[in-house]
């Protein structure tokens, strides 16, 4: 109860914030910002509307596959699904190979069908997929916009539950102390209500708010679970081969929801083998490749098909001269608001005594506003970097415990 009533807590809180702004939808709650759901679309705005016609195409796309290969595909999940679970009870050695490779055959299977999808608009596909999942019982008793938003929404706010125990878990691994886990769970709980307070009310506009908290089906509530989810496997305590392939298959997971979690992932293998785990890097890497296929695969749906529209793509999409601007103009990750937040991160630092845990904490903190630094959307679309966030509260926790410890 010491850790999971705590965190079965936080979690719950986490979830209110944005059931109680759906709620109290047309009114605005102290500290939250107005939500209105779209009468258009069954609410569906945005990327969203993207993402869902992506989720449909993948839903129809099985029904032009020819039979033949529909029947090659359906033979190719079965069997190597009882292979894997026979090698699983009879080889625990195999264990790590065995979990990377039940995550590729999966891919493989999407694969193929994604090669009957026409483009729908969504430059990835990792979201649309799991989105597609929960949506395939629903279609077959009649899909509408609503009940998608609905059960995108569900899905959502599952996602942002288990992103508190992941940040918790992350914490904890990071500084070694259980306590400063469910403190970094606690800031992460919070920053919807912070993040007003913070950067002002501007940072609630273009719905980032909404993104945040899982009331707009966007990609980011499963990329930050996933990202974080794997930094807090890759600083367990006890290592083990089997935690460094799932940890793998979580960022090849990250990657196919957002095409820059790959820096994270190159960034943790490099860590990996510099630990001097030269043998378990082999493990993590056949991870976090398992879905590679099926990145490749959706890549001609994906950014190609946008490259020509300015209105999803910027003429200067990566140049140098966005550096500043994606800064200064930033609606929330403005100087003020980095005068806040940086400061007790950087005492936070001298709580990773674990030099391994100070480079991973810090380079999954760094990677992604480093990447969208150059990026001629940054500043209107700060949701980028939200995946940075459970590290920058991992730092803060770390630096209250820091300041704690001075004080004693």
């Amino acid at each position: 109860m010491r850790w999971w009533g705590p965190l079965g807590l936080l979690a719950a809180i986490r979830v209110a914030i944005p059931l109680a702004a759906y709620a109290d939808r047309g009114s605005s709650l102290p500290g939250m910002p107005r939500f209105d759901r779209p009468a258009r679309d069954g609410g569906l705005s945005g990327d969203a509307t993207g993402f869902y016609a992506a989720a449909r195409e993948f839903m129809a796309a099985w029904g032009r596959m020819p039979r033949p290969v529909l029947a090659l595909d359906a033979l190719l999940a079965l069997t190597a699904t009882i292979a894997i679970v026979v090698l699983w009870r009879s080889r625990p050695a195999w264990r790590p190979w065995l979990a990377a490779g039940a995550v590729c055959v999966f891919g493989l299977v999407v694969a193929v069908d994604v090669h009957w999808m026409d483009p729908s608009g969504a430059a990835v596909f990792g979201w649309p997929l799991a989105w597609a999942l929960v949506l395939l019982p629903i279609r077959a008793v009649g899909l509408s916009k609503h009940a998608a938003w609905d059960a995108g929404v569900a899905l959502s706010l599952v996602f942002v539950a288990l992103t508190v125990v992941a940040v918790a878990y992350l914490g904890r691994n990071a500084t070694g102390r259980q306590r400063l886990g469910v403190l970094a769970a606690a800031f992460w709980t919070a920053w919807p209500l912070l993040v007003g307070v913070i950067a002002g009310h501007q940072a609630w506009t273009n719905g980032q708010w909404d993104v945040d908290v899982g009331l707009h089906n966007y990609s980011e509530p499963l990329s930050t679970l996933l990202v974080t989810a794997a930094a807090a496997l890759l600083l367990s305590p006890r290592m083990t081969q089997l935690r460094l392939a799932v940890a793998g298959c979580a960022l090849s997971a990250a990657t196919l929801v957002k095409l820059s979690n790959a820096l994270l992932a190159a960034a943790a293998l490099a860590l990996v083998f510099l630990r001097g785990r030269t043998r378990e890097a082999l493990p993590y890497l056949a991870g976090a490749l398992s879905l590679a296929p099926l990145v490749a695969v959706y890549w001609p749906l994906s950014y190609p098909k946008l490259f020509d529209n300015p209105q999803s793509w910027p003429r200067d999409p990566f140049d140098a001269s966005h550096v500043v601007t994606s800064w200064t103009h930033s609606s929330i990750f403005y100087p003020r608001t980095l005068a806040i937040l940086v400061p007790l991160a950087l005492v936070g630092a001298f709580a990773l005594r674990r030099p391994c845990a100070l480079a991973l904490v810090t380079a999954f903190l760094l990677l992604n506003p480093l990447f969208y630094s150059f990026y001629a959307n940054t500043a209107q679309h700060p949701r980028f970097l939200y995946a940075s966030l459970p590290e920058l509260f991992v730092m803060w926790a770390g630096g209250i415990g820091v300041l704690a410890s001075l004080r004693r």
